[in-house]
């Protein structure tokens, strides 16, 4: 059975649900999702791993912070080196998605040391996503909604009418092909619905410089390390809107022991979309030696 709990980190209150006796499983989710991204996930690890699934800053029940600059990569980093401190433990399993990915892998090139294991969805490595902005148009052009999430009032947008458009965006189509649940619609709907969710879940996207060569980027940022030791897998949904495949290209020169696994014709969440098979995979993962 879940329990909720909170934690103060980095100067905030975190939300999350924890289930399970053993090492530290960590869970972070992306945009537009929240702890329940990983409800699948939570339940079958949860049989043998201390599962944590975390509300990111900003979203559902975790603190809201109002300045665009509490959302930095360097502090989003630290929200995780000290989730798992809290947890009374020096490293962990950590499992990510989406923007929950991008701070994962800068993370994981930060302090690389509190990663035993890591586990990515349709999250591209930093360095190959530079490569792919800066030099593949179709990159950019899945890139280009960024743009629009970053405007001052772009929250106003998603939460018109109950929350339309970001229904419109994650959880109809989730209906319409079977893997999500009008159950599961209601509380996403409830997440977002949250005061000062919607704002503060978008300030991820205005901290970011667009361009992949800024100084500041944190897009693609300059980390302490080239190379990733520590065992990887990688899940991704190859009908990904967001992403173009060719960012898995070469990132075996950015990560040592690398497992990848493609999901034909699945999008953006195969976590989602595929969880009996998503399971299996990582089962698999964490049961090699």
């Amino acid at each position: 059975m879940l329990k909720d709990g909170y934690v103060n980190v980095n100067g905030v209150n975190l939300h999350y649900v924890t289930e399970g006796e053993g090492e530290l499983m960590l869970f972070l989710h992306g945009f537009p999702y929240f702890w329940y991204n990983w409800h699948h996930q939570l339940e079958e690890f949860s049989k043998d791993h201390r599962v944590v699934a975390v509300d990111m800053r900003g979203y559902n029940l975790s603190d809201k912070p109002e300045n665009v600059s509490d959302y930095s990569m360097p502090t989003l980093v630290e929200d995780v080196k000290q989730l798992i401190e809290a947890f009374g433990e020096k490293e962990c399993i950590l499992m990510a998605h989406d923007w929950g990915g991008g701070i994962a892998w800068a993370f994981a090139y930060t302090y690389p040391e509190y990663v035993k294991k890591l586990i990515m969805f349709d999250a591209p490595h930093p360095y190959t996503f530079r490569r792919e902005l800066a030099e593949n148009p179709k990159q950019r052009e899945a890139s280009n909604y960024m743009e629009f999430f970053q405007k001052p009032d772009s929250h106003e947008y998603f939460l018109a009418n109950n929350a339309e458009k970001m229904k419109a965006m994650l959880t109809e189509p989730g209906i319409k092909k079977g893997y999500l649940t009008k159950e599961d619609e209601e509380k996403y709907v409830d997440a977002w619905t949250q005061p000062n969710a919607m704002k503060s879940m978008l300030h991820y996207y205005r901290a970011l410089s667009l361009h992949p060569f800024d100084e500041n980027s944190q897009i693609a940022p300059n980390l302490p390390h080239t190379m990733f030791n520590k065992p990887t897998l990688i899940l991704w949904g190859d009908a990904d809107p967001s992403f173009e495949t060719s960012n898995l290209d070469d990132i075996e020169e950015y990560v040592s022991d690398v497992t990848i696994h493609h999901f034909d014709g699945v999008g953006h969440a195969p976590q989602h979309e595929k969880p009996e098979e998503v399971n299996r995979y990582i089962r698999e993962f964490l049961n090699h030696k």
